[in-house]
């Protein structure tokens, strides 16, 4: 049996089970507020859009109360809500592994978000938008305002702007893309600039039971920014925008106290945690991972991780993963 990370792992998933069967009551002593938290990383976001589209085959799509998600776990997320995950993963495999996406050669803007987020999700693999802002489920998406360096939650129920750009600005990496993303009058970038995995936000608003979903293994942990690093995010950024410079310094301290809470190193009374996350050795999928294959079966390890902690039939996910491999 895969094993589990985290606190009292086994209340959120028999939280999991008991929305999904309506006959039941959930948690009788007292209500509980359950949240799924969804991390990013580039092309190795595509394991924790595994993991989701698992968790949607399994049925539990609208037990969840309330995500979080950040940059690429955002975009995922985003076609989780929808409905779409079979649909949204194929983003990896069929449209963003290739140098359209991705040019170390094309310094001004090495990373096209724009291709991403201003063609391919609104208009190739169509995000179902309505269907987000319909759902039960509060989608939050986390991003950084650029004067204040701080880090907004924006909920897409809510939010005048389309979901497509909130995305975009969740996934605007500085120095890689290094322009900002206007919402509502104020300029945000990636949300990982200030909080990449924004566990202790989800508890802070009331999260009693979190399902995690990680993109690295158990063991990572971030160090602080080198004077080189720092120097870099200088002249890309914080030359402009300051405040950027204090999340910046601090962001390896906040990833590590996330993760903490994420494997169960750090427990907080009343807070029930479960995450599934890669092993070192499944680790076969990196930022810059182009290879469909590569990508197709570092999705599929992660998905079948998942569905293993229900015991739960793999046929009808090896089914999915047939009609991806398909195209190879």
């Amino acid at each position: 049996m895969t094993k589990l990370y985290g606190h009292n792992p086994e209340k959120v998933i028999d939280l999991l089970k008991n929305r999904l069967d309506k006959h039941k009551k959930l948690f009788n002593e007292k209500p509980r507020k359950l949240a799924l938290v969804v991390e990013g990383g580039g092309m190795r976001g595509v394991l924790s859009a595994g993991s989701l589209l698992a968790v949607d085959l399994l049925g539990f799509r609208n037990c969840f109360d309330e995500i979080y998600a950040t940059s690429a776990g955002a975009v995922n997320a985003a076609y989780f809500v929808s409905g779409q995950g079979e649909l949204g993963i194929t983003v990896y495999f069929d449209y963003i592994n290739n140098s359209k996406f991705f040019n170390p050669f094309r310094l001004t803007k090495i990373l096209d978000v724009e291709y991403v987020y201003d063609y391919i999700v609104p208009h190739v693999k169509t995000l179902n938008e309505a269907a987000i802002r319909k759902s039960n489920t509060h989608l939050y998406l986390s991003v950084t305002d650029v004067e204040t360096g701080r880090n907004r939650l924006i909920d897409t129920k809510t939010w005048p702007d389309p979901v497509s750009k909130i995305l975009k600005a969740s996934s605007a990496l500085p120095i890689l893309y290094n322009r900002t993303v206007e919402l509502d009058g104020r300029k945000y970038i990636d949300g990982g600039a200030s909080d990449v995995l924004p566990v202790r936000q989800a508890i802070d608003r009331g999260c009693t039971d979190i399902l995690i979903l990680l993109t690295k293994d158990k063991e990572h942990i971030s160090d602080p920014p080198s004077q080189i690093e720092k120097l870099i995010y200088y002249l890309s950024m914080t030359r402009k925008y300051p405040h950027l410079m204090d999340s910046y310094e601090s962001l390896h301290g906040l990833n590590n106290e996330n993760r903490k809470l994420a494997i169960g190193e750090k427990t907080i009374d009343g807070v029930n945690i479960a995450t599934i996350c890669p092993a070192k050795s499944e680790l076969i999928v990196s930022k810059i991972t182009m290879n469909r294959a590569k990508l197709i079966e570092g999705a599929y390890t992660l998905a079948a991780k998942t569905f293993n902690f229900f015991s739960a039939d793999m046929k009808k996910l090896d089914s999915v993963f047939e009609r991806y491999r398909a195209k190879n």
